[in-house]
């Protein structure tokens, strides 16, 4: 299980995150990224490695 975030004073909305995410974890409503399918995280990290402002975090849920 996976602990998905969005920091929303970064978010841009530029959608990167939720385009390239295999499990269509995010959703863009009102111009900021919104993680709103995090049982579909697989944990990859790509919306990590894709959003150029740093806004996504993943982290393993204990």
């Amino acid at each position: 299980m996976w602990k998905v975030t969005v920091d929303s004073e970064k978010c841009t909305g530029c959608g990167e995150c939720a385009d390239s995410c295999p499990g269509e974890v995010y959703e863009i409503r009102e111009a900021r990224a919104v993680p709103v399918n995090v049982d579909e995280c697989h944990g990859c990290h790509t919306c990590e490695a894709l959003c150029d402002v740093g806004a996504c975090h993943v982290e393993e849920d204990e």
